[in-house]
């Protein structure tokens, strides 16, 4: 069905991003790519997507993609979009403020599907993944799990006949994985194929039956699961964490003072039945730990970070910051003692150079500063970060991997008491997993605390000290790691817990 030849392409930079690289990928094949953080996984599946050239120039391109027997830049605009459905990993470049349904029903009326089909379809659709309680909600005010959810739905909806994902499973919760893994099985009745990205194989081994590793910009051969998944040299050789790594060695805290203490919390925001998103949340973070944060997806965690960062309304409740009651505070005083890492740093970026957007972390007022020890101390962060190369670059040039990195660096170099990383992408990859590493001990060792928020459950039992579970608007669960995943709040998620035996069994 799609045929790769020879693909070579790049950004203007001096090596290319994809070199000669040849894939194909057959009616019926469930093919997984596998790939360090900017590794090129993104790119090559716009290629083969014909993003690229098609919509996407580049300033370097060569070789050849056939689809269905024919060069893909023979193929209409139409023709295209109606044969290969795609969702991007950055889901802000692909959906637009309307509401779910209007989302799902774009594709099948850009296909001028009769009016009542496309109607009987959403409904379908919307039983199938859940999303009941999100009908007639705006798109971008849902969480990022649940934005994937419709996303993908929309991709399936009229019935394209390869589907291309890009690390589909972002942001979604264990329970949404498995749901999904469901539905592209579902899907594969309709769909003649799946060309899918991920960095955790793990997460969709239910659904494909080939992997290629994506290393030194080539592909390499496909290989089934059961045969490649074993083989750890190649995983780290690919710049991933091998999937059936064993547990490492939980790391130990020594706790200091309170830094940021939440009592009877509530928020304004509330659900559509009336009851508020969050109510009576109580917990504190102490100086020297990691605090872990798990919840279903619309559990909460995104309303709960933005109203300790001022950026949500609350009706009750107090915030106390390093012993001072902080609920009068601004944004920018909150700002100055709680840094906030998102997952998609471009939301936070305004600067004009990767240097500025440190300064500005130190200053919280410029991105530019004649002081030398302001200088001294941003450029020592980014030599710490390995971004010392890119200081003059504009941030929004960087990889998915550089702006994670870059999050960190500004979090670090800001000295704020508590930072909040949200869903970090550095999470299996190799190199950004030692810089995550290296942000938490330079902020552990300086008596500062780290709150981590993720779906990835083997990365808090890799990472954090404590956990906490948000459930039905209040905390289920806060305290010890290896309490956390035998307690009736974790069960009551019906998540498998993680590094269980049963994800060797599932290779069978």
């Amino acid at each position: 069905m799609l045929k790769i030849t020879n693909l070579s392409l790049g950004f203007g930079g001096p090596d290319p991003v994809i070199a000669e690289t040849d894939c194909r990928l057959d009616e019926g094949q469930r093919l997984l790519i596998c790939g360090e953080a900017g590794s090129g996984k993104t790119t090559f599946l716009a290629a083969a997507a014909g993003l690229i050239p098609r919509l996407i120039a580049v300033p370097s391109f060569g070789g050849s993609v056939e689809l269905m027997g024919r060069n893909i830049s023979t193929f209409s605009r139409n023709e295209l979009f109606r044969t290969i459905g795609f969702v991007s990993q950055h889901l802000e470049d692909q959906l637009w403020d309307v509401c779910v349904e209007d989302v799902i029903a774009f594709p099948m009326e850009n296909r001028g599907i009769d009016r009542q089909i496309i109607r009987d379809r959403i409904y379908q659709l919307i039983r199938e993944f859940e999303l009941e309680a999100l009908c007639g909600r705006r798109v971008l005010t849902l969480s990022g799990g649940e934005r994937r959810m419709v996303a993908v739905a929309a991709a399936i909806a009229a019935g394209p006949s390869i589907l291309v994902m890009d690390e589909p499973t972002t942001g979604l919760d264990p329970a949404a994985r498995a749901r999904l893994s469901g539905l592209l099985k579902k899907a594969t009745q309709s769909v003649s194929a799946l060309l899918l990205s991920e960095q955790d194989p793990l997460a969709l081994l239910s659904v494909i039956d080939s992997i290629a590793l994506l290393r030194d910009r080539q592909l390499s051969a496909a290989a089934t699961p059961g045969d490649i998944l074993p083989q750890d040299s190649a995983w780290r050789h690919a710049g991933i964490l091998p999937p059936l790594r064993p547990r490492p060695p939980r790391p130990s805290a020594v706790t200091g003072r309170p830094l940021l203490a939440v009592s009877k919390l509530t928020t304004h925001l509330a659900r559509s039945e009336g009851r508020p998103v969050l109510k009576d949340v109580e917990f504190e973070v102490r100086a020297g730990e990691v605090l872990g944060l798990i919840g279903r997806n619309g559990a909460g965690k995104t309303t709960l970070f933005k109203s300790l960062l001022g950026l949500a309304r609350i009706t009750s409740g107090s915030l106390v910051i390093d012993g001072e009651r902080a609920n009068d505070w601004t944004v920018a005083a909150r700002a100055r003692n709680i840094a906030y890492v998102p997952q998609n740093m471009r939301h936070i970026l305004f600067n004009m150079t990767v240097g500025e957007e440190v300064v500005f972390a130190i200053t919280a007022s410029s991105g530019t500063s004649t002081d030398q020890a302001i200088l001294t101390r941003a450029a020592s962060t980014l030599e710490r970060y390995d971004l010392s190369s890119l200081a003059e670059t504009s941030p929004f040039a960087l990889s998915a991997r550089q702006q994670a990195l870059l999050g960190l660096a500004c979090a670090d170099a800001a000295g704020a008491l508590v930072a909040i990383v949200d869903e970090p992408l550095l999470a299996r990859d190799i190199k950004g997993r030692r810089m995550l590493e290296l942000f938490i001990s330079t902020m552990i060792e300086s008596q500062r605390a780290v709150m981590l928020i993720s779906h990835d459950l083997e990365l808090m039992d890799d990472l954090t000290t404590r956990l906490m579970i948000l459930d039905d608007g209040a905390v289920g669960f806060d305290g010890k790691l290896e309490e956390a995943w035998q307690s009736p709040a974790f069960r009551q998620l019906g998540w498998q817990a993680p590094y269980s035996s049963t994800r060797v069994e599932d290779m069978a």
